[in-house]
């Protein structure tokens, strides 16, 4: 008899299962303990919930989210709402598909909670989740983004560097820039309790520019706020702008100092110097010349680093020296005119003075020519002398010049007949005598 009462009952049980369409899943939701949120963005706290579903699939639902104080903070029709969330609240979440993920935007420092999670279904059942409550963890001010790059490179390297930001508002993320230029990429993850990475990832070629500079990634927020992370880059290079510094002049005989520079990373461990003849015995960055002559040749010096060498341009000294006769008073004559030809080497360039006798012969006009040569410049050889002879010796030109002497201009002409009328020639010496002069620098030479 007792079994019978029992295969009974357990009918009754199966045909009333079979009608309601009730399974074995019950009333649940599922949500974080604490979402965190950064005041004045946006927030979604994410729900999914279960009951046991029907036979007949339901049609309707009306899904409502509260404070513990039982105050609504959403409802589909905002005048159930309390005033302080209108228009703040909206259930981004399908009902339907169980999902039942609330956004407020914008997150005030007071929305902290706790919340809870109420389904109401037409023609079947409704319920509050009372035991799956969550709460909001609300900040002032964002995490400083994370920064990774490769902060030492070789110049003309490609960089990779990467920025992520986490974030709990997936419609309006934070917008990331950089302080470089170059070709960004962005991607966006979800992670657990509520949370989003946000990550952009920059590309570019490393440059001299950018060694010893910040590379800074800057994360603005909804609401206005923004933070920043930066890291220095490290970009090594082979020594530039390689120069050869010292005074531009010096006099012959006197000591000079010169110096190399460059610029490079890491800095320069040593330093070469050469002439046209090959490297000098010297290897630091400072050379000194001994007793310089107006010989002395171009110098330049290479610098060296553990990324390569590099020349400097050649650096010729300005060598000052005294004036020095190269062709004493050569003079030619004929029986109307005496040419004298003097040529000094000097540097920086000399004047040339002449001294004329106390007396000339009375048609006797004399020309002269005064010249500076430099020691890498050739002085006047002997077949310009022998020229000049020749030129000053020609009848032709004698007549020529004694029938327009009007026209005769030139600077060391002199047609004085009262100062040549009584020339005559000097038995010690030559009687047109030529002198260089620099008493600016040489005045006691």
């Amino acid at each position: 008899m007792g079994i019978e009462k029992l295969t009974w009952r357990f009918l009754i049980h199966c045909i009333w299962l079979g009608v309601w369409g009730v399974d074995t899943s019950s009333w649940t939701a599922e949500v974080p303990n604490s979402v965190s949120g950064l005041q004045g963005s946006c927030i979604v706290i994410p729900c999914s919930f279960n009951y046991p579903e029907p036979k007949i699939k339901p049609s309707e639902f009306t899904g409502i989210w509260f404070k513990d104080t039982y105050e609504v903070i959403y409802h589909p029709d905002t005048s159930n709402a309390i005033t302080d969330y209108r228009h703040r609240t909206e259930l981004v979440g399908d009902l339907r598909q169980k999902n039942c993920s609330l956004r407020i935007d914008p997150l005030h420092r007071s929305d902290e909670g706790p919340f809870t999670f109420r389904i109401e279904i037409k023609n079947y059942n409704k319920a509050s989740y009372k035991d799956d409550r969550v709460s909001i963890a609300v900040s002032s001010s964002p995490d400083p983004p994370s920064l990774s790059v490769m902060e030492e490179v070789k110049v003309g390297e490609e960089v990779s560097a990467s920025c992520s930001v986490s974030h709990s508002c997936p419609s309006d993320p934070p917008r990331i820039t950089w302080s470089h230029s170059g070709t960004p990429s962005i991607q966006s993850q979800q992670q657990t309790k509520g949370q989003w990475e946000e990550t952009s990832t920059m590309t570019f070629r490393s440059s001299i520019a950018d060694n010893n500079q910040p590379l800074v990634c800057t994360a603005a927020y909804r609401g206005g706020m923004t933070v920043s992370s930066s890291k220095t880059l490290n970009v090594k290079y082979a020594p530039v702008d390689v120069k050869v510094k010292g005074v531009s002049s010096v006099k012959e005989g006197d000591s000079v100092e010169l110096r190399c520079s460059s610029d490079s990373n890491p800095a320069a461990h040593s330093y070469r110097w050469h002439n046209s003849r090959g490297r000098l015995s010297t290897t630091g960055p400072t050379l000194t010349l001994e007793n310089v002559t107006r010989l002395t040749e171009a110098l330049y010096c290479t610098a060296i680093n553990t990324e390569g060498q590099v020349p400097s341009s050649p650096l010729k000294l300005n060598i000052e020296y005294p004036p020095e006769i190269k062709v004493d008073s050569a003079c030619t004559s004929d029986i109307s005119m005496v040419t004298c030809l003097c040529i000094v080497d000097s540097e920086p360039p000399s004047t040339v003075e002449w001294s004329l006798p106390a007396g000339h012969l009375p048609s006797t006009r004399v020309e002269m020519h005064g010249g500076t040569s430099h020691s890498d410049q050739p002085v006047a050889s002997k077949q310009d002398m022998d020229a000049s002879k020749s030129a000053s010796s020609d009848p032709s030109t004698s007549r020529k010049e004694q029938k327009d002497t009007s026209s005769e201009t030139h600077a060391n002409y002199y047609t004085n007949d009262q100062l040549y009328g009584n020339m005559e020639a000097e038995e010690d010496g030559d009687p047109y005598e030529c002198v260089g002069e620099d008493d600016a620098i040489y005045g006691n030479i």
